[in-house]
């Protein structure tokens, strides 16, 4: 299996299929294996990437997620295109990939020059709304057995300890105020394409909290669905390929 080293912890990544890049960027508590269904179907039409945030999937593990992840994972992006030498590409995140695409965004303007966000979180996070995302993590945690085979699929073995470390990212997020996206929203070049359902169980009030990113970035459209679950790339493959692709076939 492929890894490469950034800041001594072993990331996972693989690529599949030919042509323009495109970055696959999974969300929080889970890991590229989400892709498993989209890799196939995204890589007819172009070389895809993707690799396992730290301490996620098969990526080395870390003791406590830093208080900065999106951001931190956003430069372990940039690296892995580095490393494979990759100038420019397309991006794709959804949940918390949404938030390390917008991350990589305002790090280095001119790379991705096309982003699809999917079903994120907004700029922060008040008490409440962390922590009825965690309650909803530590019930499944503790009760759901499917949730728990699912994260086990994810991540392996110690699944538990992975998402109980996500768990405290959300609290801290809450309690301290930490911005999800760092650096300047406004100055950011890519056309963004910016998706999401009212139906989503996960985020508080989606399209408000969506909005409070998109609102600043001078290029982007968000779109709401009235189905769908969180994700929405997830939840309803089909309508979010259609629309994926024509935004990134313009």
């Amino acid at each position: 299996m492929p890894y490469f080293d950034f800041r001594e912890n072993d990331i996972y990544y693989d690529t599949q299929g030919e042509g323009y890049p495109l970055l696959l960027l999974h969300g929080n508590s889970v890991s590229s294996n989400m892709f498993r269904f989209d890799i196939p179907f995204f890589a007819e039409n172009f070389k895809v990437i993707y690799f396992d945030a730290h301490g996620h999937g098969q990526s080395g593990r870390l003791a406590r997620f830093r208080d900065d992840f999106w951001s931190y994972n956003a430069e372990t992006a940039h690296a892995l295109l580095d490393h494979l030498g990759i100038d420019e590409l397309y991006a794709i995140g959804t949940s918390g990939g949404a938030l390390t695409g917008f991350n990589m965004l305002t790090q280095k303007k001119a790379r991705i020059k096309k982003f699809v966000a999917d079903s994120f979180l907004g700029l922060s996070l008040t008490k409440e709304e962390a922590y009825s995302i965690a309650k909803k993590r530590t019930q499944a945690v503790a009760h759901n057995f499917m949730t728990q085979q699912f994260w086990k699929f994810q991540h392996g073995d110690d699944w538990d300890k992975v998402v109980l470390k996500d768990i405290d990212l959300m609290e801290r997020l809450g309690k301290y105020g930490l911005k999800t996206v760092h650096g300047k929203l406004s100055e950011i070049d890519a056309k963004v394409l910016a998706t999401g359902s009212h139906d989503d169980e996960l985020l508080p009030n989606p399209e408000e909290k969506m909005k409070t990113i998109v609102d600043l970035v001078p290029n982007a459209k968000l779109v709401m669905f009235d189905r769908g679950k969180h994700p929405f790339m997830i939840t309803q493959k089909a309508d979010f390929r259609e629309i994926a692709m024509e935004f990134l076939d313009a």
